[in-house]
């Protein structure tokens, strides 16, 4: 399981969502000067709003996306779909920290300043991804023609 290249894509995947979960990716100029990181975010007079926890749910689920893949090895066709899942979130979610506003002060939503380091995440996650479906499709390819021979 783990000597398979897309399982250390897959990790990858994990590692980096995990990582976006405690690095800001929006800056809101508030007297606070608050940082908005994929955490639920319950501050006396700010709070989050729909569209952040709606980022934090798409984080959650690229990440059990991932493990779920790395753990289904011997399902090589579900693998792949899971991989291709994982990209779909991945594209979404940056669009998410672009569009929404993630905190509410004192009842209205406070739009920030983007962080470039949400972005780049994304971008490396789909890479991977992309990369572990190609990879399981090389496998898939290679125990097909090793039946050829049978």
């Amino acid at each position: 399981m783990i000597q398979r290249k897309q399982t250390l894509f897959l990790l990858q995947v994990a590692f980096l969502s995990i990582c976006l979960l405690f690095v800001p990716v929006q800056f809101i100029n508030i007297p606070q000067a608050a940082r908005a990181s994929l955490l639920p975010l319950n501050d006396g007079n700010a709070g989050s709003t729909m569209g952040h926890l709606a980022a934090i749910g798409l984080n959650a689920l690229g990440l059990m996306l991932a493990l779920v893949c790395i753990f289904s090895y011997k399902k090589r066709n579900v693998q792949v779909k899971l991989c291709y899942a994982i990209m779909a979130v991945y594209v979404i979610l940056p669009l998410m920290m672009a569009l929404c506003p993630f905190i509410n002060v004192n009842g209205t939503a406070q739009k920030g300043d983007v962080n470039v380091f949400g972005y780049i995440v994304s971008a490396v996650c789909i890479l991977s991804a992309y990369l572990a479906a190609r990879f399981i499709n090389k496998d898939i390819a290679l125990i097909k023609s090793a039946d050829r021979i049978r």
